[in-house]
Order: structure tokens, then C-alpha cells, then sequence
């Protein structure tokens, strides 16, 4: 008598979507200086930054023509990568309702773990991503923290099944789009130059 493995199969799955913007340089000036604009007349809400900015959550009902053209983009990311996960659903009668804030981390700053349970998709494009120091060389990095219950074995196996954080140096340019319901954290970054996110939320809901 043998022993036959006939698979191995993912029960539930935690995708990472990842894209680039192509020639964002010129998009990301622009939303500096309207970014700017804001962050000098606009007080900073209290979420998960610390020592950071962060904007109201109205990216997706802004009048900038940069926060205008990027909000576009960001609704393209959302359907590409639903159509990914979801190739035979039909969308007809379903849509997205989009929010989104700004995070500016100078020198110091982070955002402590956190979820965004209630979202399909959650989502962070990078304007501006100071590179990290031989000294501190997770220094702004985003880490996704397991939700199995895995980490007692973290340590003795490598493995996907036993993994319990995955982190993500990004660069300016990208974006990165993962289950709401995901934790995760931003690492601290000792740099002397500001460190500009725009994350958002996607949430799926029947039209009305």
C-alpha cells in the first residue's frame, strides 16, 4: 500500500494587488504642492498616524485636478484587480463606494496596526518615499500582519501556511491594494524628508 498526496490547495487567500503609475513623476509634483496647500491650512485627524498629518477622508470628492486625475486611477486599480479575484462575477448591479485621506510621516512618524474591516479593498499609493537608512532599513515600510493564528511556528518553519508578516518596502509611484480586513502597520522613518501616502477604501454595495 502507498501514500499518494493529491494536493495541496489555499483554503482563503490575503491578495496583495500591486501597480504602478508610469511616469507619476510629474502627477506626484503636483500633488505635493496641492497636498502642501492643505496641510498648512487644514488641521490633522487622529486615526492610526502618529507624530504624522492626516487629511480628512474626502480624496474622492476633492476639486485639485492631481487629487482629481490620481482618484480616477485609483477607481481603474480597484475594478482591474476585483476582475482578477472575480473573473465570472457579474458587476451590473453592484458598485464601489471609494474614500480616501492623505498621511504625511516626516521624521519619526508611523501608524500603528490597524484594519479596515467593512472594505473589500484597502489601498495606499505612494507620492513620495524617502529611502530608508543603513541604520533603520525598515524605515517607512508598510508590514501586513498575518489574521491565522500562526505565529507560534513562525519561527521553526518557513512557510507560507506558517508566516506571520509580510513586509513591503514601497517607492514612489506604486500602489498597493490588499483586503480591508487585513492588519497592518507603517514602520517609522528617520529620514529628514516627508513620506506622502493616499490610502483609501473600496467598498462593494448593491446600487440603489
Amino acid at each position: 500500500m502507498t501514500l499518494k498526496l493529491l494536493r495541496i490547495e489555499p483554503l482563503f487567500q490575503s491578495p496583495l494587488a500591486v501597480f504602478e503609475v508610469e511616469d507619476s513623476g510629474p502627477l506626484n509634483a503636483r500633488l505635493l504642492e496641492e497636498i502642501g496647500v492643505r496641510r498648512a491650512g487644514e488641521p490633522s485627524l487622529k486615526r492610526s498616524n502618529r507624530l504624522g498629518w492626516h487629511s480628512e477622508p474626502d480624496f474622492f470628492r476633492r476639486p485639485e485636478p492631481a487629487h482629481r486625475e490620481l482618484a480616477g486611477q485609483l477607481k481603474e486599480m480597484v475594478a482591474a484587480a476585483t476582475r482578477r479575484i472575480a473573473p465570472d462575477a457579474s458587476f451590473d448591479h453592484l458598485e464601489f463606494i471609494c474614500d480616501g485621506w492623505i498621511n504625511v510621516n516626516p521624521a519619526s512618524a508611523y501608524n500603528t496596526p490597524h484594519d479596515h474591516v467593512g472594505a473589500l479593498w484597502s489601498g495606499c499609493y505612494y507620492v513620495a518615499v524617502p529611502a530608508a537608512g543603513a541604520d533603520n532599513p525598515d524605515g517607512g515600510a508598510i508590514e501586513f500582519l498575518s489574521p491565522n493564528p500562526s505565529s507560534p511556528f513562525a519561527g521553526l518553519l518557513s512557510s507560507a501556511m506558517t508566516v506571520d508578516k509580510v513586509k513591503v518596502q514601497p517607492s514612489a509611484g506604486k500602489a498597493l491594494l490588499f483586503p480591508g480586513a487585513l492588519r497592518h502597520w507603517v514602520h517609522p522613518q528617520g529620514s529628514g524628508e516627508d513620506r506622502v501616502t493616499i490610502a483609501f477604501n473600496a467598498v462593494l454595495r448593491k446600487r440603489a
